[in-house]
């Protein structure tokens, strides 16, 4: 992992601040996290002309069930979408949040309404979608998905870059995160353990399968909540390295071997700027430089 790197840096004061047949009704907003995403009135952003050394990496998140019969159709039409486009193959990462509608699924993590909500996803029900935490809709509309991951190329650029490193020891895993700031932010960091190929049942077109192959599967929200941890002080100097730590309880049902911890840098908008991952047991991703 790369070290902190030092040069002369300008301080500047700043103010921190889913259509388908199994609709959802909203749920009462659970109660503000106790460290809410930080509020600033002019939230910082690159000049017209900033260009940034690091690789743009997308977070797609996926609202599906077991139980839900059309989440297999979303699936394959975002799998279509990301995997015959170069612009998305290697840079768009999808993470699926289960939902435990009637206690039906037990790939589900209990955040699944709340951030549906929070995103302002929840109208367009299962299976849906949000790109960046900032742009979202359905995933049975294919369309709408291919146009939101090019606006988010075009208007959500980078200007962070993340690095990830973890390892497993005695059912717990050590995990260490570096941001590198390349302008004057606020940050934060949502993490995520991610489990893919997992075999459970699922509803397919009113069918059910036993053995369905489940991708990206979110099985546990590591930050202390989907917003994430904050990350440096209220405002992060231009060119600067910070970074955090985590232990993560390992659950024996995970197998190792195909999990993950997603890491996403979260600007002071809200929305995902960047992100990196790496296995959870003995593995290290760099910063994606271009």
């Amino acid at each position: 992992m790369k070290k902190s790197i030092n040069i002369l840096m300008l301080m500047t004061a700043m103010l921190c601040g889913l259509s388908c047949g199994d609709p959802i009704e909203p749920e009462t907003p659970s109660p503000e996290p106790e460290n809410p995403a930080p509020e600033q009135e002019q939230p910082a952003a690159p000049s017209p002309d900033f260009e940034s050394r690091f690789q743009k990496h997308i977070a797609l998140w996926e609202f599906t069930g077991a139980w839900c019969a059309n989440c297999p159709d979303g699936y394959t039409n975002m799998n279509f979408i990301l995997s015959t486009n170069p612009d998305f193959t290697d840079y768009v990462h999808p993470m699926a949040f289960h939902s435990n509608k009637e206690d039906t699924d037990d790939l589900a993590v209990e955040e699944t309404y709340e951030i549906m909500n929070g995103l302002k996803v929840t109208s367009n029900g299962f299976p849906s979608y949000s790109v960046d935490m900032m742009l979202g809709g359905s995933l049975v509309a294919d369309v709408a998905l291919r146009d939101h991951l090019y606006q988010t190329i075009e208007e959500n650029p980078a200007y962070c870059g993340v690095a990830v490193s973890s390892s497993v020891e005695a059912a717990e895993a050590s995990v260490q995160v570096e941001l590198y700031s390349e302008i004057d932010a606020s940050w934060r960091v949502g993490v995520y353990v991610v489990e893919d190929k997992v075999k459970y049942q699922q509803n397919n077109n009113g069918i059910y399968v036993d053995s369905y192959t489940h991708r990206h599967v979110v099985r546990r929200i590591v930050s202390a909540s989907y917003k994430g941890d904050r990350i440096g002080g209220k405002v992060t100097p231009s060119d600067t390295e910070i970074s955090t730590g985590y232990k993560i309880a390992v659950d024996p049902a995970w197998n190792l071997e195909n999990t993950y911890v997603y890491v996403l840098a979260i600007d002071s908008n809200g929305y995902v700027n960047n992100m990196n991952y790496c296995l959870l047991n003995g593995a290290e991703s760099e910063y994606k430089v271009k």
